[in-house]
């Protein structure tokens, strides 16, 4: 396999996160072609399968942002999803979204790992770029699949907590300029401020041979004001501490209490123009 680093190692966590659920008595997820990936990778899994909290965390994600995908397939007449970031993501595949129009955008190193298992078709496209290249946006406007009728939404899974805060304010007001057009959904993971500031302690991330830090999280809602384009608003927020509660074993307390659930786990919101 092509040596990752910096934020593109960090695609083989959720990977492998997946692939173990996969395996468990009662998984919040069933991935089988995760498992399949995993099982072919030449990587030292061992260092990053190690944190169950990150493990739970992941599958949960995963869990949310499926029912989202699935929602809004189901409730828009013309749908285009934009996965930024992709990484080694299966679910294009595990949703069986074999007729959505769909692109996977990620730097060229982890295309090049991703592209072997993933063969474009018709309505599934990669584009081999950093999504700060918004070279991006046009390839997507050029290609067959894309046309102005579509509602659009877009996925950041794992990836924006590892820019810090004007990058982040950046990208969200770029990419929805360039398709005001269109009605929009983002759903987007953060992490917390306090997660952001201790990267290190983090049980898979400081696992890896490259240490990409956190750069950016928030605590409430409120101080996601500072990266959210005015033309976008707040839909709501999937704390993952509200999730499979019997997982958590002790941690699980912690939805019970604000200041904890909302400082020591990641959320998914869903923004909207």
């Amino acid at each position: 396999m092509k040596t990752l680093n910096g934020i593109p190692e960090s695609m083989l966590i959720p990977l492998a996160a997946r692939a173990v659920e996969t395996d468990h008595s009662e998984p919040i997820i069933n991935d089988p072609y995760s498992k399949t990936i995993f099982e072919q990778l030449d990587y030292p899994f061992a260092t990053i399968t190690q944190a169950p909290s990150s493990q739970i965390g992941i599958s949960i994600r995963t869990f949310i942002l499926d029912r989202v995908v699935k929602y809004f397939i189901e409730h828009t007449k013309h749908p285009l999803i934009i996965n930024i970031g992709s990484g080694l993501d299966t679910r294009y595949k595990r949703l069986k979204l074999d007729d959505v129009p769909w692109f996977d955008i990620d730097v060229p190193e982890a295309i090049e790992v991703r592209a072997p298992f993933f063969p474009e078709t018709r309505y599934h496209k990669m584009i081999a770029k950093s999504m700060l290249d918004f070279d991006w946006i046009g390839q997507v406007k050029q290609d067959p699949i894309y046309h102005e009728s579509q509602d659009i939404l877009f996925i950041f899974e794992g990836i924006l907590m590892y820019f810090d805060k004007a990058t982040n304010a950046m990208l969200l007001e770029q990419i929805s300029e360039a398709f005001k057009d269109h009605n929009l959904l983002f759903a987007i993971e953060h992490c917390s401020k306090t997660i952001a500031k201790h990267t290190k302690e983090h049980k898979s991330v400081s696992q890896l041979k490259s240490h990409p830090p956190f750069k950016y999280g928030y605590n409430t809602l409120r101080q996601l004001n500072a990266i959210k384009p005015s033309q976008l608003e707040v839909a709501c927020e999937f704390n993952y501490f509200d999730y499979f509660s019997h997982r958590w074993g002790a941690f699980g307390l912690f939805r019970f209490i604000p200041f904890l659930k909302h400082r020591f786990n990641n959320k998914i919101v869903l923004m909207m123009n």
